[in-house]
């Protein structure tokens, strides 16, 4: 590995980068079995995160396009996997509300996310696990303060 390269892997941009694209293509790896693909399963551990949101929310949550929500919501929905509800408040909006299906499926989800856990942080002590974490939500909050920062002063 040349020196640049080595510089690189050390960036934390970078590294955040490679551990989350390995992340996903393991995490897919494991859940190929429970017969949706990563866009299902992600709208449903959306939908379950804020049950009852609309379908705009949800497209905001993932950062997609309301259509493609929209026709994704539509496929769950007819697979039995999710319900949507007109919205009491806005006639021209959906609610979304997780079928049994999805909540066993979900459950299911969760446990494969577990054991992906305890192999990722294998070798690392309980007490450097909650300190990373500590961590990474510390950097997490100093980006959200970023993003709210920048928005207010394109709002002066």
């Amino acid at each position: 590995m040349s020196a640049t390269a080595a510089q690189f892997d050390r960036r934390f941009g970078f590294l955040i980068g490679d551990i989350s694209r390995l992340l996903r293509r393991e995490f897919d790896r494991r859940v190929r079995g429970l017969g949706l693909t990563r866009a299902q399963w992600l709208l449903i551990v959306h939908a379950s995160r804020t049950e009852g949101a609309t379908l705009s929310e949800l497209a905001d949550n993932m950062q997609h396009q309301k259509i493609t929500v929209s026709r994704l919501a539509a496929r769950l929905e007819r697979a039995g996997w999710l319900e949507r509800r007109d919205d009491p408040a806005d006639g021209r909006a959906y609610r979304v509300f997780l079928r049994p299906r999805a909540r066993k499926t979900l459950t299911r989800l969760n446990e494969l996310a577990d054991a992906l856990r305890d192999d990722l942080f294998a070798g690392l002590t309980p007490a450097r696990r909650e300190a990373l974490l500590d961590d990474l939500q510390h950097v997490k909050g100093n980006l959200l303060a970023l993003e709210a920062r920048a928005k207010s002063q394109l709002s002066t």
